[in-house]
């Protein structure tokens, strides 16, 4: 019996140490309902657009006004050493603007990657052309001693990302099959084609909430800049912003983070009341700032009628498990200052754990101002300046709920009176952010390798000790 006492002791300790292991990695694994939040400034460096930048003031020019909507990603055709259209290049990568320059078809690689080479930091990525196959220009790019780290954008082997073009044809972004998978491999969008015929005022809707909807599946998307026969974009004919631009600039405005990209929190929470066909995206800022953007997934515009469709509000509620300082309501369609904002309910040991609005088509943003760790309530961040103006806005948001009205930043008017068709209703993306972990992880893994691995070095000295004691003795 003396002999099993260091052998017992050591497996005790060894099932002490497993069972520890085991409840750290229950006490990792996230609480029913929490939901990883993406990075606000991951999202804001998602968004590029598409550009003809031309010659070098028509790049100058479409530079600040790409900068003025806060969007820092664009995609042009690649242009040889005597090509005209290199100056635009040429202004866009001095204006700071990172490239992704799409190869032409039937370009030798050598000659596209020297090109962009000239190009110098600011080229982020080349693009093989549709059809071809990325090896060939991969191998020219990781040849090249003046492109470190620039990706290379195709379909099939040999590309870094997966280029992906999704055409709307008129349909509302959640109208379509999933076509950007789980999100695990890397994949960006680099064309989006609304449709002929979307009316300004639809785009302003349909793009804030593409954008928001690819947060987290796609690296970046490229909207389109000048609107054309694919449907509207950014842009004007004549370069002038539309009211999608507006949008999408206040959206921006309103995420900015400084270029900052720190790991983000889980929040608890979950929606009742009238939730269908709602979509969210949980976003946080570094100042801890919690930014839920609530929308109706719903088609507005008829592409064989080609008519507005009004899209019906949903009356929800917000139910926090973590009680919030404060909350503010945003409306980017209509400005970068809060439509409302949510306090303490009065009473003793009220708090604000649930807040209720109307959602409808167009993106709410959502502030959540968490409690300091002294229990005092947070500072709320001050509204960015308004972008460049664009076309006003057609319809004030209806927000319900305990709270205080402010002021909106845009006179609105009502919306034509159209009789609503019926629409499918889609099934609520997943965000793979917010997937439950896997219960046995690598982490568990390692640990159960490692106290089995002590728990043999035990053995094996407990047998030696044994037989040590028994060649003493005889």
């Amino acid at each position: 019996m003396p002999r099993l006492r260091p052998l017992l002791a050591g497996i005790l300790l060894v099932l002490l140490a497993c069972l520890g292991t085991g409840a750290a990695a229950a006490a990792a694994q996230p609480a029913p309902g929490e939901e990883l939040a993406t990075a606000a400034g991951a999202f804001v460096d998602s968004v590029g657009v598409n550009v003809h930048p031309g010659d070098a003031k028509a790049g100058w020019a479409l530079a600040e006004r790409l900068q003025d909507a806060g969007i820092g990603h664009v995609r042009a055709p690649a242009a040889g050493p005597d090509d005209p259209a290199l100056a635009g290049l040429r202004a866009l990568a001095g204006a700071g603007l990172q490239l992704d320059l799409a190869v032409g078809p039937g370009t030798d690689p050598a000659v596209a990657v020297d090109a962009a080479a000239a190009l110098g930091s600011a080229v982020a990525a080349l693009e093989a052309p549709a059809g071809e196959r990325a090896t060939p220009l991969r191998r020219a790019v990781r040849a090249h001693r003046r492109l470190p780290g620039v990706t290379v954008l195709g379909s099939g082997p040999g590309a870094d990302s997966q280029a992906v073009h999704l055409d709307l044809g008129g349909r509302c972004p959640g109208c379509l099959a999933d076509q950007l998978g789980s999100g695990d491999a890397a994949v960006q969008v680099t064309e989006v084609d609304l449709g002929a015929g979307v009316p300004d005022a639809v785009a302003a809707r349909y793009l804030p909430r593409l954008l928001l909807a690819n947060a987290g599946l796609a690296v970046r998307t490229y909207v389109q800049g000048q609107g054309g026969d694919a449907g509207p974009g950014l842009l004007g004919p004549d370069g002038s912003p539309t009211a999608a631009y507006a949008t999408v600039a206040r959206l921006l405005a309103l995420l900015d983070d400084g270029r900052k990209q720190v790991a983000p929190d889980r929040l608890a929470f979950r929606l009742t009341g009238d939730t269908d066909a709602v979509r969210h995206r949980l976003l946080q800022k570094a100042d801890g700032h919690f930014w839920l953007a609530l929308w109706v997934e719903e088609p507005g515009w008829d592409p064989a009628g080609r008519r507005e469709l009004p899209v019906r509000g949903r009356q929800l509620r917000v139910v926090l498990d973590t009680p919030v300082a404060g909350a503010r309501a945003f409306v980017p369609e209509l400005g970068t200052g809060p439509e409302r904002s949510f306090t303490d309910p009065p009473g003793a040991g009220r708090v604000l754990d649930r807040i209720d609005l109307e959602v409808t088509d167009r993106v709410l943003l959502l502030e959540l101002l968490p409690r300091r760790g002294d229990g005092a309530a947070p500072r709320a961040t001050t509204p960015p300046p308004e972008p460049a103006a664009a076309a006003p806005a057609t319809q004030a948001p209806a927000v319900g709920g305990a709270g205080q009205a402010v002021t909106p930043t845009t006179t609105a008017a009502a919306d034509p009176a159209a009789t609503r068709a019926a629409a499918a209703r889609q099934p609520a993306a997943v965000d793979p952010a917010s997937r439950a972990p896997l219960a046995f992880t690598g982490s568990t893994a390692l640990s159960m390798l490692v106290a089995s691995v002590l728990l043999m070095l035990v053995g094996w000295a407990a047998l030696f000790a044994s037989r040590r004691r028994y060649h003493h003795r005889h």
